[in-house]
């Protein structure tokens, strides 16, 4: 080799080691228990990951802090909790009473690691709900009261649960199923399609090994409808769920699902009086914007 090409290669070498030991080890987040904090107060949650050793959270939105308590090794007693990670670090989060709901991004940064980054959600108080057999039609949903409402119930009889609830034109919802986060080793995907007052789809939220969510702008005053059912049309067991509707704002721009995505994939309708285990399958979704 050329005496000039071995030290190119030489310097090409150095330069690489230089940027690796700048940029640090890889740390990853994967999971958050519990699954959402509370607007106006101070939560400790755990975050799960791959390697993770931070020893500062910051977030992006003014008005809401966190703090890293600890961190150690972590060992999952089956294969899913094995799949969170070799590391759990415990946080606590502050936000103050003015921070608006709705995922929260934040960067985990340590000494010598590459920083990660993930979302929270922070949540509102809001009446709690149970849910009422039958709500299984969207003829016969469950009505619930106007504003903020988080619902309580469990996945049963024929597989899916219906809802309405009133928005007006202009108003940004954001409608969100917690089931994984409530149990992270439940079966359960959960599903969700919203109607609009004439009972045409509008948007879908799907699970991606976290839950979903439906964030949209609406267009019309009137009843909507959410349906919540499972991907692969169970029910019973330990299906539980948390179905949190929140009115983010009434002006601002069309909003976008906030990290969930359309998935190109058919769902069983439930237009008819038939259940979504044995009625016909349509196309359930328009594309996200």
């Amino acid at each position: 080799m050329l005496p000039g090409i071995s030290a190119a290669l030489g310097l090409a070498a150095t330069l690489v080691s230089s940027v690796s030991a700048q940029q640090g080890k890889k740390q990853e987040y994967r999971v958050q228990e519990p699954g959402w904090v509370m607007v106006g107060q101070t939560s400790l949650v755990k975050l799960y990951g791959q390697d993770l050793t931070p020893n500062a959270i910051r977030f992006d939105t003014p008005g809401i802090t966190g703090k890293v308590l600890k961190a150690e090794a972590f060992s999952g007693k089956s294969d899913w909790q094995r799949s969170w990670g070799n590391r759990v670090v415990e946080v606590e989060i502050t936000s103050a009473a003015d921070v608006k709901p709705g995922l929260q991004r934040f960067t985990l940064t340590g000494e010598g690691m590459e920083p990660t980054s993930g979302a929270v959600l922070l949540d509102i108080t809001a009446p709690e709900v149970k849910e009422t057999e039958p709500n299984n039609d969207l003829r016969k949903p469950q009505v619930l009261p106007d504003g903020p409402v988080t619902v309580v119930g469990k996945l049963d009889g024929d597989g899916a649960d219906v809802f309405r609830f009133n928005g007006k034109a202009g108003e940004t919802w954001r409608i969100e199923v917690f089931a994984r986060r409530l149990n992270r080793e439940v079966k359960f995907e959960p599903i969700l399609r919203l109607r609009d007052p004439h009972l045409a789809p509008l948007r879908a939220g799907v699970d991606q090994g976290n839950d979903c969510a439906i964030e949209l702008k609406l267009s019309t005053d009137g009843p909507y409808l959410i349906e919540l059912f499972d991907a692969d049309n169970r029910s019973g067991g330990d299906y539980n769920y948390r179905l949190t509707f929140r009115r983010l704002s009434s002006i601002g721009s069309p909003a976008q699902c906030a990290e969930h995505f359309f998935a190109a994939r058919k769902a069983p309708s439930i237009v008819s009086d038939v259940s979504p285990r044995g009625g016909p399958c349509s196309p359930w979704c328009l594309p996200l914007d």
